[in-house]
């Protein structure tokens, strides 16, 4: 690796252990990385994030930081500048049972200490030159974790993410266009978080006309229909001033009086009620794909909606 390889890249090192610090940062030198920014404290790492960095590898265990919800933060843009930054978990021996909570937080690596700096260098290193594509929910953002593929509809979409590391080490991009690789990223998270929310929905109303034929419990049906009024308020609540697609909110709010209506019944619901719900669902994937043309439908569907719910 030539030594100028690493000379625009940015890393942030998050460890209770100055000396790690110090060591890591010694490594890297004749690489050529020189903007490190090395933190004992979570307050240090939210704010060197704040700036487009490249790499962040902190300690699951950093005081002041709830490093589960800090790297969801980071992957849904509420955090720091770079949604995609590349994301090394590094854990103690007494996080080993936490793997799965660790991963889950949207990580790309996770090393187990003691970690020795130039396996650290070589993840990096690994990472510059390939890394998974990104499932994008509205509860999740990060590398995909399934080995693979069901292909029955069930699967969330994957895309490939913008890697600045990549970008600076292999690609010799230059600032310019590093920040514009995120900027256009950012705009496809924001999409394709959107569009997953109308997916989920279409998948849990298929659920409910799947349970209303198997004659399912009722405890099934109550958890699917919870599970369904969770995400229709959680769509309708982003979609409600957004210009494009704000007529996919009364949509979803009736999808959710639906669910929440039904939920409590002791008997399953009645089969007008699914296929209301599925009609809804359908009428959602429309709108969205459709965008501003489909809203001249919405009010003539929510009319029926509302007037099944006053008769009944």
């Amino acid at each position: 690796m030539s030594t100028e390889a690493y000379k625009d890249v940015r890393l942030v090192l998050g460890d209770p252990d100055p000396k790690f610090g110090k060591i890591v940062s010694s490594a890297v030198f004749p690489l050529g990385l020189r903007d490190i920014s090395v933190c004992g404290d979570g307050e240090c790492v939210r704010q060197s994030t704040a700036a487009t960095v490249d790499v962040v590898a902190c300690d699951t265990n950093l005081p002041q930081l709830d490093f589960k919800a800090f790297a969801q933060d980071i992957r849904h843009g509420k955090v720091g500048a770079n949604p995609f930054v590349v994301l090394i978990a590094t854990a103690g021996d007494a996080e080993e049972a936490k793997t799965a909570r660790i991963l889950e937080s949207g990580v790309d690596e996770l090393m187990v200490k003691p970690v020795h700096p130039l396996l650290l260098i070589r993840r990096i290193g690994a990472l510059a030159k390939e890394r998974k594509p990104f499932v994008m929910t509205p509860g999740y953002v990060g590398p995909s974790r399934r080995a693979e593929r069901r292909n029955d509809g069930s699967d969330d979409a994957v895309v490939a993410v913008p890697n600045t590391l990549r970008a600076k080490v292999v690609e010799k991009q230059n600032r310019e266009a590093v920040g514009a690789l995120v900027e256009s990223g950012r705009s496809s998270l924001d999409e394709e978080k959107a569009r997953s929310g109308i997916a989920v929905i279409a998948r849990l109303t298929r659920r409910l006309v799947d349970l209303e034929v198997g004659a399912a419990p009722v405890d099934e049906v109550r958890r699917v229909l919870r599970e369904l009024a969770r995400m229709a308020l959680a769509v309708a609540t982003e979609h409600r001033n957004a210009d494009a697609t704000r007529h996919i909110a009364p949509i979803a709010d009736r999808l959710a009086m639906l669910a929440l209506r039904a939920e409590p019944a002791p008997t399953r619901p009645a089969k007008v009620e699914i296929d209301l719900l599925a009609r809804l669902s359908a009428a959602a994937q429309l709108a969205f794909a459709a965008e501003s043309q489909a809203s001249g439908a919405v009010p003539e569907i929510v009319a029926v909606v509302d007037g099944y719910l006053a008769r009944s």
